[in-house]
């Protein structure tokens, strides 16, 4: 697990208007939840602050939060738990940390790497992925930033891999169910299809020629009856 240390500062004022004005001081406003104490507001200067959420994007990480002008100068071990952006100048509005114990396990979903290519993509295959990430259960600190799984050996049209294929550290555990198949090597959707088109014109053409047949010795009697 990633760790990373940040620091903040005790907001006083609350409401759109006190962070508006927060934000205009190049600050963000951000709120810290959990643990024994009730939320607390808070802080934090946006080009450090975005700076660290850049190294920590999609990656699980605890993050050691000193906050200025606290009693007694306690080190909160908190996560991520949500990033507001402005839509139009992609600069942050709003944090929400989460306080955490480092003595109690909690469980994250952890990024699946899928490394190297496929045999069954050499060969014209597509590397169907059905889990980008699995949901890992330890403490804090044990649970990886991601899990690596080699697909070299994965051929087209096989059984793919599953859960239960993934290389977990032995202290923590997976929380999937093993038979979920994470990662395959199927068929070009577009090869699909025309295979399918083949198959059903082949039995349209089955089906009139069976058709045919039945009608000739009609046509017969009908010569006959003629003469």
């Amino acid at each position: 697990m990633i760790q990373q240390d940040m620091t903040a500062t005790i907001r006083q004022d609350f409401g759109k208007g006190a962070s508006h004005r927060v934000r205009q001081d190049g600050l963000t406003p951000a709120i810290l939840y959990g643990g024994s104490d009730k939320s607390v507001a808070l802080s934090l200067d946006e080009k450090s602050l975005t700076r660290s959420l850049l190294q920590l994007q999609g990656k699980n990480a605890v993050v050691s939060l000193h906050i200025e002008g606290e009693k007694g100068k306690k080190i909160h071990h908190v996560l991520v738990k949500e990033i507001q952006k402005n839509p139009v100048s992609d600069t942050l509005i709003h944090v929400d940390f989460f306080e955490i114990s480092l003595d109690k396990e909690i469980t994250l979903a952890v990024l699946v790497n899928y490394n190297g290519t496929a045999i069954g993509v050499d060969l014209g295959g597509v590397m169907n992925i059905s889990a980008q990430t699995v949901k890992i259960k330890g403490l804090p600190l044990d649970i990886p930033d991601s899990i690596e799984l080699d697909v070299t050996s994965l051929e087209l049209g096989g059984p793919g891999f599953s859960c239960k294929d993934l290389s977990i550290p032995e202290n923590v555990s997976l929380e999937e169910d093993p038979e979920r198949t994470c990662v395959a090597v199927v068929a070009p959707k577009a090869v699909v299809e025309e295979v399918e088109e083949e198959e059903l014109e082949g039995e349209e053409g089955e089906e009139g020629g069976e058709e045919g047949e039945k009608a000739a010795p009609a046509a017969e009697e009908s010569e006959a009856s003629s003469e």
